[in-house]
């Protein structure tokens, strides 16, 4: 995927919460990243999110659980 595709912002988000991702009807991905994460962990984060846009996790049905046990 290429950068032109998302953008990432460093946010507070709630809990252990790690990272999220979202996308416009033009399938431009925001991903927002936990900004208290260490660099590694904020790496980790991101490429855990950028497996989700790539595998087109955000239009199936399976729910949030199915899809963060695989």
């Amino acid at each position: 995927m290429d950068d032109d595709e998302y953008r990432v912002y460093m946010v507070p988000l709630p809990g252990d919460v790690r990272g999220a991702i979202r996308e416009d009807c033009e399938g431009f991905a925001s991903i927002y990243i936990n900004d208290w994460l260490s660099p590694a962990a904020r790496r980790k984060a991101l490429d855990h999110e950028l497996r989700h846009k790539l595998r087109d996790d955000l239009y199936n049905e399976r729910t949030i659980e199915e899809v963060e046990a695989e």
